[in-house]
């Protein structure tokens, strides 16, 4: 008796999140398939669940995934192109982790998994974005980093500099993001794909979150 290898569209997987974009993803910007908004990068070192592990660890590099809707909840990933009756958007032209993944049978996503991704840079080369993209980012992984922050994060409680440093990159981050859009150097729709999701969302990773002061904010430790 033959195995039953269909999918019965639950919409489960595409729930969980869009998928990352591999190096024979580039068809989906080359065709526009996708265009940029429709992307977002995962930075070095923020937390993802390792569903071999079963748990949390730091992404070891980028990796540039569909994006979740542009009205969605912070804990919503759904990827934009699920549709209310389950159906995908880009069916026949879906990235190759669509491709490979059946629910039953993960080997083939496993194996995807160790194949070279689609990062920024080249994402850049293919829409040939403005030049000045690639320095933009640059300048923001180097200012802003998660290996950095993490060794801050832990001593915030205890430690006022640590406070302060931290305080003083997430406004780096807020102030950067506007300054690029204030001179027109991106559209805001851009900013996703170019510096990865705000850290006054993703410093929940470290079980802190910002409240407002007389000063402009406090980063404090969210309770267990």
């Amino acid at each position: 008796m033959s195995k039953d290898t269909s999918c019965v569209n639950c919409g489960i997987c595409c729930k969980k999140g869009g998928p990352a974009l591999h190096t024979k993803d580039a068809f989906l910007f080359e065709e526009n398939i996708i265009q940029i908004q429709d992307v977002v990068t995962i930075r070095a070192g923020e937390l993802v669940r390792d569903d071999m592990k079963n748990r949390l660890v730091p992404l070891p590099s980028e990796l540039v995934k569909l994006a979740p809707a542009a009205n969605a909840r912070p804990d919503d990933w759904t990827c934009r192109f699920l549709t209310n009756n389950n159906r995908c958007f880009l069916h026949g032209k879906h990235p190759a982790e669509c491709r490979a993944f059946y629910c039953k049978e993960p080997e083939a996503l496993m194996q995807l998994s160790n194949e070279p991704r689609l990062e920024r840079d080249k994402i850049c080369e293919i829409i040939k974005a403005p030049a000045w993209w690639i320095e933009l980012i640059k300048t923001h992984e180097e200012a802003v980093n998660y290996e950095e922050l993490a060794e801050w994060a832990i001593k915030i409680d205890e430690d006022q500099e640590a406070q302060q440093k931290f305080i003083e990159k997430v406004e780096f981050d807020r102030s950067y993001r506007e300054l690029v859009v204030e001179k027109k150097a991106a559209p805001v729709e851009a900013l996703p794909f170019l510096f990865g999701r705000p850290l006054l969302q993703t410093m929940v990773m470290f079980k802190l979150t910002a409240r407002p002061s007389a000063n402009g904010i406090n980063i404090v430790k969210i309770p267990s």
